[in-house]
């Protein structure tokens, strides 16, 4: 991994100008997401309103990815992505103009997430494949990194820039930035992004065409492909453990540690968005890995060897900030490596279904994992670390005590167990037969 393709970068114009309009569009439409979440706490007063919007806004995912892969698969990915991104602005204007009106309400915003959400479930999996359709196989790792690139640095400046937006010029300038966001990226999609002809499905009559029956065939094919069935098993695996901690209790875990320094809990979730920036800066000019199978288990138990068991031992800020950093920069080789064996190895016309039964077992785990933490540390492990003198006795040398104590032995457990995980099924034989 030691020659730099700048030269391979340039030459993918097509899908360069898809990811420059998408990505600001992602960026236009999280900043709006992340000013709501502020809008709604201040109306409500209310934890529970803003995890009920992020609920509602991933429920689709989990609900749709059968259906979701076969539509994916018949329909033109262009005219698809279209689609979803106009009903999308559709959705950010029926608020703008709730708001307006002063008819803006907690069920009517969950209302419209779902229906944001069901156009996201069908857009991801479709952009995903249409990108296979426009980039040639060589450089599917590079345009792997971009998309990790993009998504770190969107999660990075989100909320920065929606707190200055609404703080300057108010929330309703936030709509217009993402509406300008919108029209960009769909004329860079209509007129400047070339995509080749997709073959058979397309051009399927209707009437032959039964949404149930293609939707099973993504179950049917992995059912006869046993290495990618584990592989997305092992990914849905790993997101519930990461959903435990990392992704849920870390931000609680920091302050109570910390006597509610926000200030340390800033500069730790930022050093995971400058990991993620450094990891997809990285895999996207460095030449790819040739064992890809290698790649994403190494990966993987570098990412919790190297950052959970540390966030839970670690009893001072430069540890924590270290951890996040260093845990989050193999996550793009790991992404990487994974969509490179997906795009390679499945067959163009079946991998929306691929794809979206991914999307949705991860995101059904992912939801199960941040009940399963939050109730694990409320109820579970915090009380036995600040009531139990003899357990606090026994493990107060590995994680110390008081608060916080309980959350930080939870992220030694799933320090273990993601990079034992990760081991464990690198001697999959199905799996390693995907290399």
């Amino acid at each position: 991994m030691n020659n730099i393709n700048f030269r391979e970068i340039l030459k993918l114009k097509n899908f360069l100008l898809l990811w420059v309009g998408q990505s600001l569009s992602q960026l236009g439409s999280s900043i709006t997401s992340f000013a709501l979440n502020i809008w709604i706490y201040q109306e409500k007063k209310e934890a529970m309103s803003v995890a009920l919007l992020s609920f509602f806004s991933y429920l689709p995912y989990a609900l749709v990815g059968i259906f979701a892969g076969a539509l994916i698969d018949k329909f033109q990915k262009k005219k698809l992505l279209l689609i979803c991104d106009s009903v999308s602005a559709m959705c950010t204007l029926s608020i703008f103009c709730l708001m307006y009106f002063g008819a803006l309400h907690l069920w009517t915003l969950c209302v419209i997430n779902v229906a944001a959400g069901f156009m996201n479930a069908l857009k991801s999996p479709a952009l995903k494949a249409g990108t296979a359709l426009i980039v040639p196989k060589e450089s599917y790792t590079t345009v792997s990194g971009l998309n990790s690139l993009s998504d770190s640095i969107i999660s990075v400046f989100r909320p920065v820039l929606a707190t200055c937006i609404v703080s300057i010029a108010g929330i309703k300038a936030v709509f217009i930035i993402d509406f300008i966001t919108f029209v960009i990226a769909v004329l860079s999609l209509l007129i400047l992004v070339q995509f080749p002809s997709e073959g058979r499905i397309c051009g399927e009559a209707q009437s032959k065409y039964n949404l149930i029956t293609e939707g099973l065939q993504g179950f049917i094919y992995l059912k006869e492909n046993k290495g990618f069935l584990y592989l997305i098993f092992f990914m849905a695996g790993i997101n519930f453990l990461a959903a435990i901690t990392f992704f849920n209790i870390l931000p609680a875990m920091i302050l109570a540690r910390t006597s509610n320094n926000e200030n340390i809990l800033g500069l730790v979730s930022g050093s995971i968005g400058l990991g993620g920036i450094v990891g997809g800066l990285l895999v996207t000019v460095l030449k790819p890995a040739k064992n890809k199978v290698k790649t994403i288990f190494i990966s993987s138990a570098l990412a919790f060897l190297l950052c959970d068991i540390p966030l839970g031992a670690g009893r001072a800020a430069f540890i924590w900030i270290f951890a996040a950093f260093i845990g989050s920069l193999p996550i793009p080789f790991l992404n990487a490596a994974e969509n490179y064996l997906l795009m390679t190895k499945i067959p163009s016309n079946i991998q929306g279904r691929i794809f979206s039964l991914q999307g949705s077992l991860v995101y059904i785990t992912v939801s199960v994992g941040y009940v399963l933490g939050g109730l694990l540390a409320d109820k579970v492990f915090e009380p036995l670390m600040l009531h139990s003198e003899k357990t606090a006795h026994l493990l107060g040398y590995l994680v110390g005590g008081g608060k916080g104590s309980g959350m930080a032995l939870m992220f030694i457990i799933t320090g273990i167990l993601g990079g034992s995980l990760s081991i464990a099924a690198y001697f999959n034989k199905d799996i390693r037969s995907l290399e």
